[in-house]
């Protein structure tokens, strides 16, 4: 099923119940204490939750908001994604949490890192920091953007991931882009649940097996709707 078999409806309904979803997920699997309820009152009512760090709950704010500028440009199929856009992305995800909480943010923000980085556990190769800008711009320039298969997708998530642009959120910035060109592609945007994170962390080191797992994780998208 792709996005133009949804009704109006139920493509509204999607992108409403993903907001939430997404939210809780990619920020959990990255370590955010935050439950799935205390999330979802946080975004809908504005409730914060009293006892979890008070910058984890404005990241999450953020990513909420990257999610709905994601959301409305990918609606716009003459939109192409550029390197100034993936850098307002993790800009808004942070910005809140810089200005309260500047003691937790990993800086720069809506910059590239400035550090060597890796990847804990594994042994993968990340882009020098000297070489972040340059790489990133060849990813794109190799990206059919609007003529992507769901292996697409998952090959340019791996590759991004292992460019590893930002001091910090790449998984976080990786996942919405993954949407983005999900809905510029008319493919339901994928989401990948915390419960099933060690099962991502293996398949993001191969495309065609991220893609198997990604088709998976449209399914449980597709279960927001049939509820």
């Amino acid at each position: 099923m792709t996005l133009p078999d949804l009704t109006l409806k139920q493509r509204e309904q999607l992108f409403r119940q993903l907001r939430t979803s997404i939210t809780h997920h990619s920020n959990a699997i990255e370590g955010t204490t935050l439950t799935f309820c205390e999330t979802k009152s946080l975004l809908e009512s504005g409730h914060t939750a009293g006892n979890k760090p008070l910058h984890e709950q404005l990241v999450i704010l953020g990513f909420a908001k990257a999610y709905d500028v994601i959301v409305r440009e990918a609606s716009n199929k003459e939109n192409t994604m550029n390197s100034a856009f993936i850098k307002d992305i993790h800009a808004i995800m942070f910005e809140g949490a810089l200005s309260v909480s500047p003691q937790f943010i990993a800086k720069p923000i809506g910059a590239y890192r400035i550090n060597e980085s890796k990847i804990q556990g594994t042994h993968v190769r990340l882009s020098l920091p000297n070489m972040v800008a340059n790489d990133i711009e060849n990813l794109l320039y190799r990206t059919a953007h609007h003529e992507m298969t769901l292996l697409n997708l998952a090959d340019f998530h791996i590759q991004f991931e292992r460019i590893h642009p930002f001091a910090d959120g790449n998984g976080r910035v990786g996942r919405l882009l993954m949407a983005y060109q999900a809905i510029q592609n008319n493919i339901i945007p994928p989401l990948i649940e915390n419960e099933h994170r060690n099962d991502y962390l293996t398949a993001i080191n191969e495309a065609q097996a991220l893609s198997v797992f990604l088709q998976e994780s449209i399914e449980n998208s597709l279960a927001l709707i049939e509820s």
